[in-house]
């Protein structure tokens, strides 16, 4: 598909459409959501389409690095790409990078400071840096990280007078308390600053999509339902005849969980995977005592075992761990490599460290996914929620499913009620209700 029939096609057609053509240049907008839903990356969406009608778009980031942004523009035009099967792409990429500016204010303005003096002046001196010394003109500014519990009426109005100055669209995003229910009326945080803002969008989880919704369109008070359901990862908007992931027909039985089968969390995924009737692999070694499952055990010889030391070797140094000369807890590590080699998913169930690590030997696991970049999803017992690791960070990913047809399931042997309904839920998004 060519660049013009993309946009043509594109669902964030629709979007424009229910605002009565969308933004408009000189007005500002917002998209809101509570912490860990997709405010970024929906302002990525939104200036990505943009980009592809060869518009300008200065995209300032107050609490991610430049190059935390970029990577958030290239997974998501590479999922563009992909889905659309777009004619050259890397021409096309080249163009966006030209036409895009990312700039960032991440420890440049301390959060909390009042933002009239703060963040509105350093993005009017980017805005200024842009047009003197880089010669850009934007036709889109995108500030992701607006702290709308500390700014005022006033610095909104500042930040709506740049836009029509400039003549470019504004859309900033702006953190919703969680668990906020959020009606018909605007969000505490926005009400206060919502008279010289033209547009608010609000993101909703539900399942294993977000919903959109209109909370304020211009001067019309006739607001309508978008109908949008965005993917939860790439905050694309999911066209309207394709099902989200829950709602397509996926049979378990060509799916096969690869896993230790020891006691905890690694029971727990055999467990469901056999309710589930999933083909299940649980590599394990001769005198393995904490094994509980008895489906599918391939039990390793000393010469299989040794195959993954050389990777452990490295992760151990990446850990910042002493690989164990203790016989039992080596073999336990040397199954997880063999258990890591062969899924093409993983999903994990442990306490995420403040470095980023998973505790305990599940982190072993966790660390071999990241080296050799496999989709990679853990369960945190302690904050209870689901993360996925973006490639630079821990993100908060409310209703991952299981999308590969070899997967990993392993974890914790002090498994949680929390985590043990986490795997389920997991089982249960994935696959619908088992047929016992």
């Amino acid at each position: 598909m060519f660049r013009r029939e993309v946009n043509e096609r594109s669902p964030m057609r629709v979007f424009e459409g229910s605002m009565h053509g969308g933004l408009g240049p000189g007005n500002v907008g917002i998209v809101a959501s509570p912490p860990g839903v997709g405010k970024t990356a929906l302002l990525v969406q939104i200036a990505l389409d943009d980009l592809l009608r060869d518009r300008k778009v200065l995209h300032i980031s107050r609490e991610h690095a430049v190059d935390h942004v970029r990577s958030y523009y290239d997974e998501i035009f590479h999922d563009i790409s992909q889905t659309s099967r777009l004619e050259g792409p890397e021409a096309i990429l080249l163009d966006i990078e030209r036409d895009r500016l990312i700039l960032s204010l991440l420890g440049q303005v301390r959060r909390g400071a009042p933002s009239e003096g703060g963040i509105v002046q350093k993005i009017q001196e980017m805005v200024l840096f842009a047009r003197d010394i880089a010669h850009f003109e934007p036709d889109v500014i995108v500030i992701d990280g607006f702290d709308a519990s500390t700014s005022t009426p006033e610095a909104v109005k500042a930040l709506a007078d740049l836009a029509r100055e400039r003549s470019a669209e504004l859309w900033f995003s702006v953190q919703t308390p969680a668990g906020a229910d959020v009606g018909a009326s605007l969000p505490a945080p926005i009400a206060a600053i919502v008279n010289d803002v033209a547009v608010v969008v609000c993101l909703q989880p539900e399942r294993d999509v977000v919903r959109l919704r209109l909370l304020k369109d211009h001067a019309n008070t006739n607001l309508k339902d978008l109908h949008l359901r965005l993917d939860p990862h790439s905050m694309r908007v999911i066209d309207e005849d394709v099902r989200p992931p829950s709602e397509r027909p996926r049979d378990p039985r060509k799916f096969r969980l690869i896993s230790g089968g020891a006691k905890g969390a690694e029971a727990e995924f055999g467990a469901c995977a056999e309710r589930w009737e999933l083909h299940e692999t649980n590599y394990s070694f001769e005198g393995h005592k904490l094994l509980e499952r008895e489906r599918g055990v391939v039990t390793l010889s000393e010469d299989e075992l040794r195959k993954g030391d050389f990777s452990l070797m490295y992760v151990s140094r990446r850990l910042g761990r002493v690989l164990s000369e203790i016989p039992l807890v080596r073999n336990v590590l040397q199954t997880i490599w063999h258990q890591l080699n062969a899924a093409s998913q993983v999903f994990v169930v442990g306490i995420i460290q403040e470095d980023g690590t998973v505790r305990g030997g599940t982190g072993w696991g966790a660390e071999l996914a990241r080296l050799w970049k496999k989709p990679l999803y853990v369960y945190d017992q302690q904050r209870r929620g689901w993360f996925r690791w973006s490639g630079k960070a821990w993100e908060m990913d409310l209703a991952p499913t299981i999308s590969h047809e070899s997967f990993a399931g392993i974890g914790t042997q002090d498994l949680s009620d929390e985590g043990r309904e986490a795997i389920r839920d997991l089982f249960l998004r994935s696959f619908g209700a088992p047929a016992s």
